[in-house]
């Protein structure tokens, strides 16, 4: 297949997609609104710069022409598009079928609130021929709006569990060693977290943590940390590798996630597949994963208190966290396993591209049986 992505190259769900597929044999485009090339794609920018949806929705309009023109030069079999705002959007304004559209968090949860936003999703959602929210919750929002369950598909990508399966150093210094790995943004609330450290902090605890993502609030959230005196029990990492990523959280005693909802938090799996202590906001998203009794916390969102309580008891008495560790791991292989997942993913690509046959007219096809045009390397096609 010739498959044709529409997600920012930034997200960190992005590559997993490509690489899947493109292992598989299969023809990969991207079409990204920020320029950081993917390998094993072939990489395309409908704008000069990057836009973020957040500060320039409009971008999204007014590039829907280049995407138009793009999309009908790659003529792929599918066409896949990431969070039913901004990129999904502009997929569903291609015309092109079988479309593939998925809903990721944010852009449900804004969205159901405010009319304008209900009726673009609304718009997204009834013209796509498979939608795949990450999330039970996301399911059931997404059916509220007319979507027929038998076009729907709740399916996380997963995350590659193995890959976390590493020994954890002890540590006999007696501090516990505290992890976020979210964007420092809204909705992830980090400065809810930074005024709970505060609190532990007064109370004598012992604790470090670690911010290893950046994000558009790095700079105020360095302010935060030295006005409540914490510059020496906060490190900010300011953005990490994926290959980093196991041995930061092998080194971790428990996650920290204040968001104020989710998807399904790869963030979340990955802490859980490396055997850390989950304290997270109590939102549906993450009670698909953890029920609060033995393997892991809850708090309210947006609440300090709650969250300072919880990161109390786990400091105080960190041995309880020990016995989550197995089960935890357990969980994720069992429902999360990447190559599992997408695995599912494509036995629907290969039938709705067999359900739409023909690519439609005037659009490029490889003859059957030739082999398909040569990928340019990462950030070739513009």
């Amino acid at each position: 297949m010739r498959i044709c992505y529409i997600v920012h190259s930034q997200s960190h769900f992005a590559a997993p997609y490509i690489d899947h597929f493109a292992r598989r044999g299969h023809e990969v485009h991207l079409i990204s609104f920020t320029r950081d090339a993917l390998p094993n794609a072939v990489n395309h920018h409908p704008l000069p710069h990057d836009c973020d949806p957040t500060k320039s929705p409009l971008s999204y309009v007014r590039a829907i022409p280049q995407v138009r023109r793009l999309v009908r030069a790659i003529a792929p079999d599918l066409l896949h598009a990431h969070f039913l705002t901004s990129n999904g959007l502009v997929a569903t304004a291609s015309g092109f079928h079988p479309l593939v559209v998925s809903a990721r968090g944010s852009d449900v949860h804004r969205s159901l609130r405010h009319p304008a936003r209900r009726a673009l999703i609304r718009f997204v959602l009834r013209r796509a021929d498979l939608v795949n929210p990450v999330s039970a919750e996301l399911a059931a929002k997404v059916a509220t709006l007319g979507v027929a369950p038998a076009k729907i598909l709740c399916l996380s990508q997963g995350i590659e569990a193995g890959r976390f399966d590493l020994p954890r150093p002890a540590h006999s210094d007696g501090v516990v060693r505290l992890i976020c790995t979210r964007k420092l943004h809204r909705p992830y609330q980090p400065q809810t977290i930074v005024a709970a450290l505060a609190r532990i902090a007064a109370a004598g605890l012992p604790f470090h943590l670690t911010f290893a993502a950046d994000g558009r609030d790095l700079a105020s959230l360095r302010q935060k940390v030295a006005a409540y005196g914490l510059t020496e029990r906060v490190r900010f990492l300011g953005g990490y590798a994926p290959a980093e990523l196991p041995a930061l959280l092998a080194g971790a005693d428990v996650y920290v996630s204040a968001s104020l909802w989710d998807g399904t938090s790869p963030a979340l799996l990955e802490a859980m597949a490396a055997g850390v202590y989950p304290v997270v906001s109590d939102c549906p998203a993450n009670r698909e994963w953890l029920s609060g009794e033995g393997d892991g916390m809850f708090f309210p969102p947006d609440d300090v208190e709650a969250l300072a309580a919880a990161l109390t008891r786990v400091i105080a008495d960190p041995a309880n966290s020990v016995a989550a560790r197995e089960r935890n791991r357990a969980v994720v292989r069992a429902r999360a396993d990447r190559e599992t997942n997408l695995e599912i993913l494509g036995t629907h690509y290969e039938r709705l591209v067999a359900q739409f046959g023909k690519r439609p007219r005037g659009m490029r096809s490889t003859a059957a049986g030739a082999p398909p045009p040569a990928l340019t390397p990462a950030g070739g096609a513009n």
